[in-house]
């Protein structure tokens, strides 16, 4: 019998195959009151959650009430729909995360929030990106304001 990792690497797929992150949503925080899903790649310190909080409060987003914030790591791969399962979701925004780290096959702009089967989406530059590089503060404040100022 094959082990996982004798599989992944067996040369029977023609395709890249690579293991998914299970558990998320033990790594996560929040109450998710207003379905919201924030996901963070790269690095989750202190000063970057404050900045967080800032940005989700100008569109009235409680971090800690209404969304529910997972930190990933760099290059990790999750299937956004095993996460969706368990949290119903109707909005996701993802930092520094690619459509193909999170399971979905989508093609997208950055910051240029996309519904797909009844979810938004908005993929974004990492926090760390958009605090050091103010030029890309009015574009996630644009997509923003799409996604939850009515």
């Amino acid at each position: 019998m094959l082990e996982p990792d004798d599989i992944l690497n067996s040369g029977i797929f023609d395709f890249p195959v690579f293991p998914l992150s299970e558990n998320l949503n033990e790594r996560g925080r929040g109450d998710n009151d207003g379905h919201l899903l924030v996901c963070l790649s790269g690095a989750d310190s202190p000063d970057l959650q404050i900045f967080l909080e800032k940005i989700m409060a100008s569109v009235q987003v409680d971090l800690n009430k209404d969304a529910f914030t997972v930190p990933t790591a760099g290059k990790e791969k999750f299937r956004f729909s095993s996460l969706d399962h368990r949290m119903r979701f109707a909005n996701a925004i993802f930092f520094g995360l690619l459509p193909a780290q999170v399971g979905l096959n989508l093609n997208v702009q950055k910051y240029q929030p996309i519904t797909f089967k009844d979810h938004t989406f908005l993929f974004a530059d990492s926090l760390e990106t958009i605090q050091n590089q103010p030029e890309f503060k009015r574009p996630l404040w644009e997509a923003l304001k799409k996604m939850f100022v009515k």
